[in-house]
């Protein structure tokens, strides 16, 4: 939307008027700034302000958003002066207030570049740093495209009906938004109604498909750029002369380049949400409980079966019917062991599981457990509990898991 944005502000003549859309966006990002610098650097002092300022910007997405899409349908009806400069103030507020609001949690992403436990310069954080880079030049080429493929349409209704419609999108997308903001302010009450769709049900769908319009915008770029390519195969009407003609037929060549380019990155985009979104956030593969002798109330656990420095799971079930998972690792300094229950203090019974040879993951947070320190008090580690380690073997009295229970409840 941002990139037809911008070809809607170039169709202006004056060039002070081109350049509205492009300062509003510098305002927005100065904006977006000031308001990560404050959750960063003064958290508690301001988390409650924060908060609420962010639900209050959600619900001023979706007004200026729904304004906007009126003013885009006037002007494309009757193309008055005065509607058409209107119109694109709104579309510089629309993007003022939207990068003020996009803007502070994107960034947020850069100061979780390096997990905890992790070295300050790592390969994954390298990676992580990569994709955090593609993801917004990715972005930015579709605005490009997207600038480029609207600006080759030479007739303004096609031009007010794409706008409109990317417009109609993205407020359909902050109106779901702006419900959410509004419940949480307590202006709004879940059991309430919209178009008799109560606030509840918006809540829910809109959880449960995050994407969907993005796929929407996408699947608009698609129906552009097919027009564009379909309009712009050859040139049409007659040249004063033959120069005037290769002129042509060269914009008609670069407007199917672009549309084209815009179907790839378009296609890249659905890869990433789809694809590589599906694999970063699949469930780990679970590491099944592991079979352990028991004898008087005292479990054993021989060291050769969990000496080869991976994760290894085990299983209690209490009196109370609390299954009890703890967990038993080889720490790669020594010869010691870690053992822990696969729960902690902080994400509770999610629990943990092993990531590639030498990672320990919970699975809520996914901080990267040291393994030196697993057995150890604080964080995000396991939490100890009473055992003993003789003649080759692990021994761990039941009465330390019973009073584990309801941990696990």
């Amino acid at each position: 939307m941002l990139g037809i944005i911008f070809s809607f502000s170039h169709s202006f003549e004056s060039h002070k008027i081109k350049k509205t859309a492009f300062v509003f966006s510098l305002l927005g990002i100065a904006a977006g700034l000031v308001i990560l610098g404050i959750r960063v650097y003064d958290p508690k002092g301001t988390n409650l302000f924060l908060i609420a300022l962010n639900r209050k910007l959600a619900v001023s997405v979706a007004c200026i958003a729904l304004t906007s899409l009126v003013f885009t349908l006037l002007s494309g009806l009757f193309g008055n002066k005065f509607l058409r400069y209107t119109n694109l103030l709104l579309f510089g507020i629309l993007i003022f207030i939207s990068f003020s609001y996009l803007l502070p949690p994107v960034l947020q992403y850069t100061r979780e570049f390096i997990y905890f436990g992790e070295a300050g310069i790592s390969t994954n954080a390298m990676l992580r740093a990569l994709g955090f880079t593609l993801g917004i030049a990715e972005c930015l080429f579709l605005s490009l495209c997207s600038y480029e493929v609207h600006k080759s349409l030479r007739n303004n209704k096609e031009k007010y009906l794409f706008l409109f419609a990317s417009v109609f999108i993205f407020a359909l997308e902050y109106c779901a938004a702006a419900v959410t903001a509004l419940q949480r302010l307590k202006i709004l009450r879940t059991s309430d109604s919209l178009f008799n769709i109560s606030v509840f049900d918006v809540m829910i769908w809109r959880g449960a498909n995050p994407n969907a319009f993005l796929y929407a915008q996408l699947a608009l770029a698609l129906v552009m750029l097919g027009f564009v390519i379909k309009t712009h195969m050859k040139p049409w009407g007659e040249f004063a002369n033959r120069a005037l003609l290769r002129k042509e037929k060269a914009r008609l060549r670069d407007s199917r380049r672009w549309s084209w380019s815009l179907s790839v990155f378009g296609l890249i985009a659905v890869f990433i949400v789809v694809i590589l979104h599906y694999y970063d956030t699949k469930p780990p593969v679970e590491v099944q409980p592991e079979p352990y002798e028991i004898a008087d109330g005292v479990i054993s656990i021989n060291l050769e079966k969990v000496s080869d420095g991976h994760l290894h799971k085990f299983s209690y079930v209490t009196a109370n019917k609390f299954d009890v998972r703890f967990l038993v690792v080889k720490k790669p300094v020594g010869t010691s062991y870690g053992v822990g229950l696969d729960c902690c203090e902080i994400c509770g019974p999610a629990g943990y599981y092993e990531r590639g040879n030498d990672e320990v993951v919970c699975k809520r947070c996914d901080v990267v457990m040291n393994k030196n320190t697993i057995g150890f008090k604080g964080g995000c580690n396991p939490i100890p509990f009473e055992y003993e380690i003789k003649d080759g073997k692990i021994f761990i009295d039941t009465k330390e898991l019973e009073q584990h229970g309801t941990r696990f409840r």
